[in-house]
């Protein structure tokens, strides 16, 4: 910062280095989900094996989903930042913090070399997914119903478990997002930054949480008087820019191991 209060050249360079590599990981993200509506899972593929363990709802179409809606969030905050005449404060955490757990949910689902310790996670995540939606269906028309312990998804589910022996009676519950996110990063490429640790981050900003706030905004002074001092808050560019190419890197790991285990290279 100069001594008037201003951006010095050097912080100016920086801030337009970072919306250059922005731009450039909106662009291929964007082309990254135009690419993946062609997957095609070949018949004697390692993930083909995984889709016939998982009949109810296979394991590439949850991966391919997560990769979907990571690819979903990245253009509508493309969309946010671009239309925009200056940054949001809080918004794009959201968008950023979707796109995170979603990747890191496919790498979770998809980077077990063991058969049997993917499909168990694939039949956790429909289970969780099935629990979450009828006790949403209950909380919407007011009732106090719990989840049933004979609900059929659950009797199918239990089944298409038990026919695999090294599964038979193994637990269904799923682990939280956060245990999910940490196994997660053992499948993709070191960055400098996990996903764990960027999805608290934006977690935090997302739920308001001050602390994390006062790590990731910076305050620019719009207006002082003797009285008082108007400010308002921008997460910058630069931050931006950095977990965004997280995202970008990261999602073209996940992306790359679908297609091997899809038997395309």
């Amino acid at each position: 910062m100069s001594s008037n209060g201003s951006p010095s050249k050097n912080e100016e360079s920086e801030e337009y280095r970072a919306f250059a590599m922005l731009l450039e990981s909106l662009r291929k993200v964007d082309e990254l989900g135009d690419s993946i509506q062609k997957l095609r899972v070949r018949p004697a593929s390692a993930l083909a094996g995984d889709d016939a363990s998982t009949p109810y709802e296979t394991l590439s179409s949850q991966v391919e989903t997560n990769i979907q809606g990571a690819v979903d969030n990245v253009r509508a905050l493309s969309s946010l930042m671009l239309d925009a005449k200056a940054l949001p404060a809080f918004a794009h955490f959201g968008l950023l913090r979707g796109a995170l757990e979603m990747i890191g949910t496919g790498f979770w689902l998809l980077g077990p070399t063991s058969r049997d310790t993917r499909v168990l996670r694939s039949l956790q995540a429909t289970l969780e997914g099935r629990r979450d939606s009828v006790n949403a269906s209950n909380e919407l028309a007011r009732l106090s119903v719990k989840f049933p312990p004979n609900d059929p998804v659950q009797v199918m589910l239990e089944a298409q478990r038990d026919a695999r022996p090294g599964l038979a009676g193994r637990s269904l519950g799923a682990p939280s997002i956060a245990t999910r996110l940490a196994a997660a990063q053992e499948f993709c490429s070191e960055q400098p930054y996990t996903i764990l640790g960027f999805w608290r981050l934006t977690s935090g900003a997302t739920h308001g949480r001050r602390a994390t706030l006062k790590d990731l905004l910076e305050h620019e002074i719009l207006e002082s008087t003797d009285t008082e001092i108007r400010t308002s808050m921008t997460s910058g560019v630069i931050v931006v820019a950095n977990i965004l190419r997280h995202v970008e890197v990261y999602l073209f790991d996940l992306t790359f191991l679908l297609l091997r285990r899809a038997g395309q290279g």
